[in-house]
């Protein structure tokens, strides 16, 4: 007789091969939700985490005797020194007067452009696209050489005595700052007011109330969310720029706590307990300004579209036409045609004093600006490179992390965009000061080859960081879209994830790469706060290398390599548009699965 044993299906060979399998696939999956975390926490969060503790543990990251001794000495001394307390008066005011005066003018050009024909639309229009893209430096440089005592202005006899002094100050600032963040304020404005619609103006049309009735007692109140929206937005937007406080609040000894930062880990000795204090002020503030848009966001709010409701009327505005056109030409011409048409000239002229003189017009700085071995066009090269590799690093990052989001489920995707998106709050200077600390204090990164502290990698690193949760947003926005049969079908078919990320979902999903591609190239060439602390040894790239011109009297080189920069980031950006929109054809990644 022979014994036979049955064994269950559990303990067969098999059925461990089974289990063995499962558990490494279930330890994949989790791995994977680490990863995505892993990425943001050393990009973004172990930064901000260095910035935060470096404000209350001034001695942490001390070379000879690092300690964990709790100290709210840097703070204290932060609101006691005249200048920082000084710094965030002037921070708060600025924001404030912005953010009104920007809303009235957003919301007055999204009206204009929304609810009129206006003639000379095309003039229009794209202007607060076009705004929105140019870097705030840039503004600055501009409206400088057209309001400074020997500017534009003035060699124009359009002058008036003492606004040039005014300008130097905060009248010119919320000036600047107006002009060029109106854009933000529009679009808000402008989403709501196509929402509106028509129905209730006809409605109040009939009972007998006017035109200026029907504005402020049906249409303001139901724009009214979109306004504070947009109030809150741009008050945001002014604490945490850059490029204004190092140029236009420098020159006029308008202290901004986003320079104060700077200054403090910059200069020799450096402050860090200093810097991180003002860090932490400034992280405070803009907190505040996040939670006051998270609360706003909560609070019910009237819902106007539905099925039979009717598009907002354009109108004619009879014999109001030309006035409007010319209100919208005039934001348009302060906001972007008068500031590149001083880029322009003073690209193309030798000094600002001798002005509109034909011996004055050169090509010299253009020319220095495209000749091989200058210093302007090493910095340019520099740029390009950084921002290609930079965009491709983000966008082939975010590929990855949200194809890995979007199969997680709903939990980790709202987690992740929550993420994506509080990061975009987080002020440029705010993480740069927090890469310095990381990898130039903090052991075992210091000691790390790639990226590491001086070198080209540690900046990219930074570009990479701050454009990522952009990439991810809208590259998720794509994904989440897609049918799960079309990655099930390639699944039955035996293709593994990688076969089915590279052949299914990035062919389907290639408009949207692509955008996110081309938009983080053109934001990391103009990038300013992350390239102005962490400059590598090997060079400068443009951002800085233009502010520094531009504090050292040459804004005629600044110009030039400003004018050069745009010229060719849009030529390539545009370029390599036109040929992969060519390409990208809806449905041509199945093709190649049959």
């Amino acid at each position: 007789m022979s014994l036979v044993h049955l064994q269950s299906a559990a303990g067969s060979p098999r059925g461990v091969t089974a289990r063995f399998a499962r558990s490494l696939a279930a330890l994949a999956r989790r791995g994977g939700n680490l990863l995505i975390f892993a990425v943001f926490g050393v990009l973004i969060l172990l930064p901000l985490a260095t910035v935060l503790l470096q404000s209350v543990l001034p001695w942490l990251f001390d070379p000879l005797h690092p300690s964990f001794r709790f100290d709210p000495a840097p703070l204290l001394r932060a609101f006691a020194t005249p200048r920082v307390a000084t710094s965030i008066l002037h921070s708060l005011e600025l924001g404030a007067i912005v953010a009104a005066c920007a809303t009235l003018l957003g919301g007055i050009f999204a009206v204009l452009t929304l609810r009129f024909r206006l003639p000379l639309r095309a003039l229009v229009v794209p202007v607060p696209w076009l705004v929105f893209l140019t870097p705030s430096y840039l503004k600055a440089l501009a409206w400088v050489l057209i309001m400074s005592p020997g500017g534009y202005l003035a060699q124009l006899g359009l002058m008036p005595a003492g606004l040039s002094d005014a300008f130097f100050g905060l009248g010119g600032l919320i000036l600047v700052h107006t002009v060029g963040l109106f854009p933000l304020p529009a679009f808000i404005i402008g989403g709501a007011l196509a929402g509106v619609g028509t129905d209730l103006e006809d409605a109040a049309r009939l009972a007998g109330a006017g035109p200026l009735r029907i504005w402020m007692r049906v249409n303001l109140p139901l724009l009214a969310p979109a306004i504070a929206l947009s109030c809150i937005a741009t008050f945001a937007e002014v604490l945490s720029d850059f490029g204004l406080a190092a140029t236009i609040a420098r020159q006029s000894h308008f202290g901004l706590l986003t320079y104060g930062i700077y200054v403090a880990a910059s200069d020799y000795p450096i402050d860090f307990p200093m810097a991180g204090a003002q860090a932490l002020i400034l992280l405070l503030l803009i907190l505040a300004v996040v939670f006051a848009d998270r609360l706003l966001r909560r609070q019910a709010d009237a819902k106007l579209i539905s099925g039979r409701a009717r598009a907002s009327r354009v109108s004619d505005a009879g014999r109001w036409r030309w006035p409007a056109a010319l209100a919208a030409l005039l934001v348009a011409g302060l906001a972007l045609y008068l500031p590149m048409a001083a880029i322009v000239l003073r690209a193309f002229t030798a000094t600002l004093g001798y002005g509109l003189a034909a011996s004055n017009f050169t090509l010299a700085q253009v020319a220095e600006a495209l000749s091989p071995g200058t210093a302007a066009s090493a910095a340019l090269l520099r740029s390009l490179a950084y921002a290609g590799v930079a965009a491709v690093i983000a966008v082939a990052v975010a590929l990855l992390l949200a194809a890995r989001i979007d199969a997680a489920g709903k939990s980790l995707r709202a987690a992740v965009l929550g993420l994506a998106v509080g990061t975009i709050a987080i002020p440029g200077i705010v993480l740069a000061f927090g890469y310095i600390l990381v990898w130039n204090r903090l052991p075992g990164f210091s000691t790390w080859p790639l990226p590491h502290y001086g070198d080209a990698s540690l900046l990219v690193t930074g570009y990479v960081a701050t454009a990522l949760p952009y990439c991810l947003i809208v590259i998720l926005s794509a994904i989440g879209q897609l049918a799960p049969s079309l990655g099930d079908a390639a699944r039955l078919h035996g293709h593994g994830a990688a076969t089915r990320l590279l052949r299914v979902t990035l062919p389907l999903v290639l408009l949207s790469v692509v955008t996110a591609l081309l938009l983080t190239f053109i934001r990391t060439m103009f990038e300013l706060p992350i390239s102005q602390l962490l400059i590598p040894r090997s060079g400068s790239p443009v951002p800085p290398f233009v502010v520094r011109l531009a504090g050292h009297d040459e804004d005629g080189r600044a110009a030039a390599l400003s004018l050069v920069s745009m010229i060719v980031a849009g030529g390539v950006a545009g370029g390599l548009w036109l040929i992969l929109k060519r390409r990208i054809t809806f449905g041509g990644a199945l093709k190649g699965m049959r």
